[in-house]
């Protein structure tokens, strides 16, 4: 299968901003991506907007508004789908200026996204932040997240199935981290391999490991692999090898690529570059669909979104440099 892609949408007049998307397989329903669009980042008139690719279709659907608060910027999407049928919809509301300010809330379906509940704001800590997909792992549910103002990346934790909520310690790097990536490496859940985004200037992929279940981490180390203080994402595909979209620079947000593992464990052999244009090319999101399909959302030079799609069969065309 060789790489196909497209706009999720073109650019939207009326919400010229767009960044910051997230992708979720739905299973029979498709799949639905949603994003932060508006003026400009955090403006008071951002809102999250979604598309959705139906089954047996090559369009994405027009764009509608999933989220919004009058007067008040919104982020950080973060989609999760429950056994029973509901879907988890985490994401984040700036209360005054900018990411500092911003308060994590969720939101739940029973009709697949059609119509949601009241929002529940999990913590009143300014500055708490999301971006990463949650798991469920032996029942607990862990949700990556960061603090905005000290660039410390921790877990958020439930033991109740979302009834109460608890923050793990705080994970610290040299000029900081955020975006915790996580996948299982063991059938229980009980060992994870993070991978974080760099602070400052950029320089790499900050990794750590957890042994308890997401409980407690490492201190944390530098991989080999350089990331331009840029969003990132690690996916553990269904035949247990890891897939990571990323930026394979240092300093720049482009070229967008994404590696893969040649085994279940860290051992990066093969790269493909999904975009190289000049331009920020950034912040994507994986997914994998039960047929074996790698899909990837990102954003396009924060005026649309951009998707792919393609197998581990292409990424293993191209060597990791």
């Amino acid at each position: 299968m060789s790489l196909f892609k497209t706009p999720v949408f073109e650019r939207l007049d009326d919400r010229p901003f767009a960044h910051c998307a997230t992708l979720t397989d739905l299973g029979d329903a498709g799949l639905i991506t949603v994003w932060m669009g508006g003026s400009y980042e955090t403006a008071p008139d951002v809102c999250l907007l979604e598309s959705r690719l139906l089954p047996g279709t090559e369009r994405w659907t027009t764009p509608r508004v999933m989220a919004e608060v009058n007067g008040y910027s919104l982020g950080q999407p973060v989609m999760m789908p429950r056994p029973n049928g509901e879907l988890w919809f985490f994401y984040v509301v700036i209360m005054k200026d900018d990411w500092r300010s911003a308060i994590p809330y969720l939101k739940k379906s029973s009709d697949g996204g059609q119509t949601w509940s009241e929002p529940e704001r999990l913590f009143d800590y300014p500055g708490l932040m999301l971006r990463s997909r949650a798991h469920v792992l032996n029942g607990r549910i862990i949700l990556p997240a960061y603090d905005e103002n000290t660039w410390q990346s921790r877990m958020i934790v439930s033991d109740d199935d979302g009834k109460t909520w608890r923050l793990t310690a705080p994970m610290v790097s040299p000029d900081g981290n955020i975006h915790p990536n996580l996948v299982p490496l063991d059938a229980d859940g009980g060992h994870l391999l993070c991978y974080l985004r760099t602070g400052g200037k950029g320089g790499i992929i900050w990794r750590s490991e957890s042994f308890d279940g997401g409980e407690t981490w490492s201190e944390l180390t530098a991989t080999t692999l350089p990331n331009p203080n840029s969003g990132i994402d690690l996916l553990k595909l269904r035949d247990g090898r890891l897939a990571l979209a990323y930026n394979p620079s240092a300093t720049l947000r482009t070229p967008l690529s994404v590696a893969l593992t040649q085994g279940t464990n860290e051992d990066w052999r093969w790269q493909q570059v999904i975009e190289d244009e000049y331009a920020e090319i950034s912040y994507p999101t994986l997914a994998q669909s039960a047929d074996g399909v790698i899909h990837v959302v990102y954003t396009f030079r924060r005026e649309n979104i951009h998707y792919a799609r393609f197998d581990d069969s292409w990424l293993m065309q191209g060597a990791i440099e």
